[in-house]
């Protein structure tokens, strides 16, 4: 398959579980969120086999895949951090790795927003091609995701972290003409 070009979409994608993927794009909505319209999107694409890579999940998915609105910014959650952030509408899709390209369109059918897009997800980069996309790695970690690792040729940008600060200028990201682009 082919990757489609999607202007406006920042993609963040995580070597592995808890690289502070979510820290991360909460610090670029904060920046962007006061002149922009931002949609956040959380993807947690299922392989056979990679259950390691997701934590135990506490809602198995039912069909092909799930798309939900985030409506509270007081949980933990990621979804509900990124809407806290700033981020005009947030959503979130859990799907079978077969069927992310059509939950993806389906979101975007759903909501038909061309603005600006974050969103967190290694997979997608298989579907898509963004403005950019950005991939976290710990600095002392070796393991990584079957995504990532396959992907990461794909990346724009190695952000490195060491579990407590991204090693990344943050006003080197812009936004110009509805496209997100590095200085």
């Amino acid at each position: 398959m082919n990757p489609i070009r999607l202007p406006g979409l920042l993609l963040i994608g995580g070597a592995t579980r808890n690289v502070g993927k979510t820290s991360f794009t909460t610090t670029i909505i904060r920046q962007f969120a006061i002149q922009h319209a931002i949609v956040g999107l959380k993807i947690k694409t299922l392989y056979e086999g990679d259950s390691f890579f997701h934590g135990k999940d506490r809602n198995p998915l039912e069909g092909d895949y799930l798309i939900t609105e985030e409506t509270d910014t007081k949980s933990t959650e990621d979804t509900s951090r990124m809407l806290a952030a700033g981020a005009q509408r947030v959503f979130k899709i859990k799907t079978k790795a077969t069927h992310l390209a059509e939950a993806f369109a389906q979101l975007q059918r759903e909501i038909q927003h061309d603005g600006l897009w974050i969103c967190e997800s290694n997979s997608l980069r298989d579907a898509v091609t963004p403005d950019l996309f950005l991939l976290i790695k710990h600095k002392q970690m070796r393991d990584m995701k079957p995504s990532a690792e396959r992907l990461q040729r794909l990346s724009d940008q190695i952000v490195w972290t060491d579990g407590e600060q991204h090693l990344f200028n943050f006003d080197s990201i812009k936004v110009k003409d509805g496209c997100w682009f590095r200085v």
